[in-house]
């Protein structure tokens, strides 16, 4: 066997059966940070995608954050990584990094959503899908959100543009995709487009804008009985606001969560305590937490215990 192809193997398998305490110190992949990911659980098991990158290397430099991290686990306590999954087109628009996957299931596949990042850092958000979920093909050859051509959206072609961090939810038969984007008077919003088929996609303008701020990270919607509360990071902290429709939140100061927060996922709900996911401008790991809503002030708390575990069913 040719040697250089064996050392990849024997690296790949030293990164699948790595363990650490998980819980405690949080997941990574052996030898990088983890960074905007989502989760996606298919029969019991949580497929985890994530932006991966080498320590003390920036995000924006050629190189970097080229690839998607995949790893498995069925208790948060294990984790299984696997093979890389999916790779910046160096042929395409999409040729210099990818950041932000998100992944839902529909007719039969499932669709990923991902930033693609030209070498200038100019975004776009693009599209995949897959059939087992470990290997990955474009769906489209061009990107399926292009705020350049929205009138609201600050988003030049070149030299740099914010457009990212995608998460769709299905809302009586129409799916949502909100991502943070930049007006036209320089306010970090969460924007908002609508699609029956994944595919083609209607701009529905700014779903969320607030002058206090001129970026965004990791925008997150959620249902809350009769309301839905817009989650999003940035430097500012893990904030919310809420509304009592998917479509618009109020212009108004967001509820702040956490301040070293820069996105999280929900994975499982009882009565007010939720278990979520989360990493931070700090640590880039995926760390295991409770929010609570019934406390004074709602925040989120690490948990590094499997029996803390065991009130969410895992």
């Amino acid at each position: 066997m040719n040697p250089d192809y064996q050392c990849y193997l024997d690296a790949v398998e030293r990164s699948r059966v790595h363990q650490e305490d998980w819980l405690k110190v949080g997941y990574a992949p052996l030898g990088f940070y983890l960074k905007d990911f989502c989760l996606h659980r298919v029969d019991d098991v949580w497929h985890l995608y994530h932006i991966a990158g080498t320590p003390g290397v920036s995000c924006c430099l050629p190189g970097n954050e080229v690839w998607f991290g995949h790893a498995t686990t069925r208790d948060f306590v294990t984790w299984e990584t696997h093979e890389a999954c999916f790779f910046i087109d160096v042929r395409g628009w999409d040729h210099g990094h990818v950041f932000a996957p998100y992944v839902v299931t529909h007719g039969g596949k499932h669709w990923m959503f991902y930033t693609g990042v030209a070498t200038d850092n100019t975004q776009r958000i693009g599209v995949a899908t897959s059939t087992d979920l470990f290997h990955w093909e474009r769906a489209a050859d061009r990107p399926v959100i292009r705020p350049e051509e929205y009138g609201w959206a600050f988003c030049p072609t070149r030299g740099g543009a914010a457009c990212r961090d995608a998460h769709v939810i299905e809302h009586e038969g129409v799916f949502q995709l909100y991502y943070t984007a930049v007006t036209k008077d320089g306010r970090g919003c969460v924007a908002r487009a609508s699609s029956r088929d994944l595919l083609a996609w209607r701009d529905e303008g700014v779903a969320y804008a607030f002058s206090g701020w001129n970026q965004c990270e990791s925008s997150n919607v959620q249902r809350v009985g009769d309301r839905w509360r817009l989650f999003f990071g940035g430097h500012h902290a893990w904030s919310y606001v809420d509304s009592d429709n998917p479509f618009r939140w109020p212009d108004t100061t967001p509820t702040k969560v956490r301040a070293d927060i820069t996105g999280m996922e929900v994975i499982a709900r009882r009565g007010d305590r939720w278990l979520v996911a989360y990493f931070g401008l700090r640590y880039y790991r995926l760390l295991v937490g409770v929010l609570d809503w019934s406390a004074p002030e709602p925040t989120i708390v690490q948990l590094t215990s499997p029996a803390d575990l065991r009130e969410f069913g895992l």
